[in-house]
């Protein structure tokens, strides 16, 4: 009975990902380009401040079917390199997909997690584009550190999910909630 109502609590979570994570990412794309003006602000303050870069200004330029060829690019000595930025920032509407998924989560508790979770992945943004624009040439030549980072921010919103929401959620942490707010035995 325990292992039928497992997989049935399963296949619903399966069920409302499915339906999320599709309109999660068609209205993150929607909003794209201005979160990619300000992560490309942050990160040309770091590239300026920390680097030295002579950066202009920042660059987005949106294309595609709901902005999903959307450019994020640095102005420069007249020169703009720009990088696609929709596949790189699209686990933030991953993330956002699984925790509007998970059952027993409060409205407030969903609201801190989703900022959380959303905070941890814009900074992660940030700092890729620091480091893709900082160590260019590095790169160019090892193409597996950018893959390396790549993997990282696809298991990301995962690992964030886990953490974050599904963590305290799970049947295993059940047992140890419930030995915690029971009243220790007087000897």
């Amino acid at each position: 009975m325990a292992q039928e109502d497992r997989i049935r609590r399963f296949l619903w979570f399966f069920a409302k990902v499915l339906v999320a994570t599709p309109l999660c990412l068609a209205i993150w794309w929607l909003a794209l380009p201005y979160y990619a003006r300000c992560i490309g602000a942050v990160a040309g303050v770091v590239l300026r401040a920390g680097f030295g870069f002579p950066i202009d200004s920042v660059t987005v330029e949106p294309s595609g079917i709901l902005n999903t060829g959307t450019t994020l690019g640095f102005t420069l000595r007249g020169q703009n390199p720009a990088l696609p930025i929709a596949q790189l920032v699209s686990n933030i509407a991953t993330y956002a997909a699984l925790v509007l998924a998970t059952s027993g989560v409060t409205w407030k508790r969903l609201l801190v997690i989703g900022a959380a979770g959303a905070g941890v992945l814009a900074v992660g943004h940030v700092v890729y584009l620091v480091l893709v624009f900082a160590y260019s040439s590095a790169m160019a030549e090892n193409p597996v550190l950018p893959t390396a980072i790549a993997q990282a921010f696809i298991t990301l919103p995962f690992v964030l999910w886990i953490a974050l929401a599904y963590w305290s959620q799970a049947d295993w942490m059940k047992g140890l909630k419930d030995a915690q707010d029971s009243p220790a035995k007087a000897p």
